[in-house]
């Protein structure tokens, strides 16, 4: 019961407090509307009249042309006399290079109007297009003490002009005449009106419905000069003075005045024309007012009612996340590879620290084959189970695409068609690819809009970013192509890669990490993998210390040692080339015997290979020769044939089928199957034109 008259008394005050407001921003805004709708009065009637005087004056401007002719000079008395005939102050004949060369004043020949801050603008009549210049009222040039309005009318083609002048003081008579039919017919609002008085007897020349018969002179409406005065301006096309109150005709009204040609003018809009449609609109408000602050004083109560339920909702769906999280780190951490590779060949070292909010960051490495390795960084948008969830299909969909495609480009190719296929929750991902060919040192890579990583020559242990162009992102839009690039890595260079949970980690400024301290850190580690993660990690640690770790953060460094112990050697594509070959193959068996004993024993194996693979290329592959490579890694002793001819992989042929007779099965095939029954391993790769079968045997 409490909180219900609590919920009352407060709505109440409520609906006080913004009828008072309300009623305030009313009364304001009836005022800057008056003020508005006055101003523009004033300034178009100023345009009215000024307009009136012109089209007077541009008549007879534009008659003396005709009448004159040309640009010419002529007698002042014949001027005087043109002049008068007008019924005009000052006429001159002004030639195309802007000088007066006849006018009614003896003063004025020889002028030069051109370049004159002041009359230079007339000289725009001399452009064969213009036909008329207007200037407000103005003091003369010549006589301070005459203040005179120019129009100026151009001669056919621009040759010259007529310029005229009339006083200012002759417009105070003339001014009834020319107003004589505006005020009947002009209206300000729906009740306001305008007033016209001569200023030195104060008879009124304006003659609206509203004052008609009810006073003759200005101070009988009720306008007080001596008040009105410091808010009148004399009007020059700009200033239009300030809104002042006056009570005219008995009722209060809002006023805008200004004087010219010796007359005052004045605006005047009764103040209850707005007044009344504020008071309309507040009656109208309040009460709606009132309906929505009663039914919200109604609803009040059931929100804080609902308020424990939602607490206790809320409550129980935070412990619904902290669950998925714990379950999207799991599987975040189980899709990580299990261990790091151990060989003479590279060094490899990753991490991942997962968020709070779990992402799905991850990193890959395994072997396409004896000679190459491939290794990987993805990032997947969004957090939690559906991130980490999504990480992984992306993640068996990548490493079995390169592991049949063994071409980092393509491979990005075609993960992204088939994600672009099923992607029900529109997640995408970024990813850095890169294969590693172990014998040549050669780096294949394309990049699926990550973070460019970076590489760490061992000449001089500086880090630069790889800056080739990214592809977009995966699973964004299906039917890209991926770009392929490659670079040369010797012994001892390092690459590093990385999520952008790295360089988009804040401090307690809201700062990021960024790439110059990324590049620093690395600048100053160890040259090994392991270090080099260790101290960024540490280094984003320390500039983030105090702040949550916003995303997760995966690091990736792999360090190309040295090539794998072998020996090569080329043959021509002839008989005597598999002799040669079989011979070379004695004299390297030879030498790695003498480390490791147990490489004599495979001879009879590896000659029985080599003589059935070099038969098959001088026979059947077209090319202009072939390489034998024999190395020894570990345990494993692999030779390795290489020829430029046609594309062709002898793995995918069908074995023969042994159990059928000699004269039944067809011919070939019985050498391939009985290289595939003596090794341990047989694998086949198509690049850079050339064919490479690795056959390998464990000792």
């Amino acid at each position: 019961m409490k909180r219900r008259i609590l919920i009352i008394g407060i709505a109440l005050a409520l609906y006080a407090v913004l009828i008072a407001v309300t009623w305030e921003l009313g009364t304001r805004q009836a005022v800057q509307k008056t003020e508005s709708q006055l101003d523009f009065a004033l300034l178009d009637f100023h345009d009215t009249v000024a307009g009136a005087i012109d089209t007077m004056l541009g008549h007879v401007a534009s008659t003396a042309v005709r009448h004159i002719g040309k640009a010419q000079v002529l007698p002042i008395e014949k001027m005087v006399s043109v002049a008068h005939e007008f019924d005009v102050d000052e006429i001159n004949i002004v030639t195309r290079e802007g000088v007066i060369v006849a006018s009614n004043d003896p003063s004025c020949p020889g002028t030069v109007m051109a370049g004159d801050p002041i009359m230079d603008a007339f000289m725009a009549l001399t452009n064969g297009v213009t036909a008329t210049v207007s200037q407000p009222f103005r003091t003369s040039t010549r006589d301070a003490e005459f203040r005179a309005k120019y129009l100026g009318a151009a001669f056919p083609g621009g040759d010259g002009f007529i310029q005229v002048g009339l006083a200012e003081s002759r417009l105070a008579k003339m001014l009834p005449t020319i107003l004589g039919y505006i005020f009947d017919q002009w209206l300000l609002g729906n009740t306001g009106f305008f007033l016209c008085a001569d200023m030195e007897t104060g008879r009124l020349i304006s003659n609206p419905s509203r004052h008609l018969n009810q006073a003759r002179t200005l101070s009988e409406t009720g306008y007080d000069v001596k008040v009105a005065s410091r808010y009148e301006v004399v009007l020059d096309g700009k200033a239009r003075g300030h809104t002042f109150v006056q009570h005219l005709f008995g009722e209060k009204c809002y006023c805008r005045a200004y004087r010219f040609g010796g007359h005052r003018f004045v605006a005047a809009l009764p103040a209850r024309e707005f007044y009344s449609t504020r008071t309309v609109f507040i009656s109208v408000f309040g009460v709606l007012l009132f309906g929505i602050i009663t039914a919200f004083a109604f609803f009040i109560d059931r929100i804080f009612r609902d308020s424990d339920r939602m607490k206790a909702f809320y409550a129980a769906e935070d412990a619904r996340r902290a669950k998925d999280m714990e379950i999207a780190k799991t599987i975040q951490i189980a899709a990580l590879p299990p261990a790091l590779p151990e060989t003479p060949c590279y060094r490899l070292d990753a991490a991942m620290q997962a968020a709070r909010n779990v992402g799905g960051d991850f990193y890959d490495y395994f072997t396409l084959d004896a000679t190459h390795v491939a290794f990987l960084v993805a990032d997947v948008s969004g957090k939690g189970v559906t991130a980490a969830l999504y990480m992984m299909t992306a993640k068996t969909i990548i490493k079995d695409t390169l592991l049949t495609l063994n071409d980092p480009a393509a491979a990005l190719t075609k993960v992204n068609a088939e994600l672009c296929a099923n992607n029900p929750a529109n997640m995408f991902l970024t990813a850095w690819v890169g294969v590693l060919d172990l014998e040549t040192g050669q780096m294949s890579f394309a990049n699926a809009g990550h973070n460019p990583p970076l590489f760490i020559a061992a000449s001089d242990h500086r880090a630069n970013f790889v800056t080739e162009k990214s592809g977009p992102v995966l699973a964004f839009m299906d039917g890209i192509k991926y770009k392929s690039c490659t670079m040369r890595v010797e012994p001892g260079d390092t690459l590093f890669l990385y999520t952008d949970g790295v360089t988009e980690a804040l401090d307690a400024k809201s700062a990021l990490f960024g790439e110059d301290r990324l590049v620093a850190a690395l600048n100053a580690a160890p040259a090994d993998p392991h270090s080099l993660c260790t101290v960024v990690r540490a280094a984003v640690a320390a500039f983030s210390e105090g702040v949550p770790q916003a995303d997760d953060i995966t690091v990736l460094a792999i360090r190309y040692l040295a090539p794998p112990r072998s020996y090569s050697c080329s043959f021509p594509p002839t008989r005597e080339g598999t002799a040669a070959a079989s011979k070379w193959l004695d004299e390297m068996v030879s030498v790695l015997s003498e480390s490791d004993a147990r490489v004599a024993a495979l001879t009879p194996t590896l000659h029985i290979i080599t003589d059935e693979i070099a038969s098959n290329i001088v026979r059947y592959s077209k090319a202009s020769g072939f390489e034998l490579d024999i190395k020894q890694e570990d345990d494993v002793l692999s030779l390795v044939f290489i020829d430029d001819g046609s594309p062709y992989d002898p793995l995918s042929a069908p074995s023969p089928d042994i159990t059928l007779g000699a004269a039944e099965r067809p011919i070939g095939g019985l050498g391939i199957l009985m290289v595939k029954k003596m090794s341990d391993s047989v694998s086949y790769r198509r690049a850079y034109n050339r064919n490479f079968l690795t056959i390998q045997k464990h000792l």
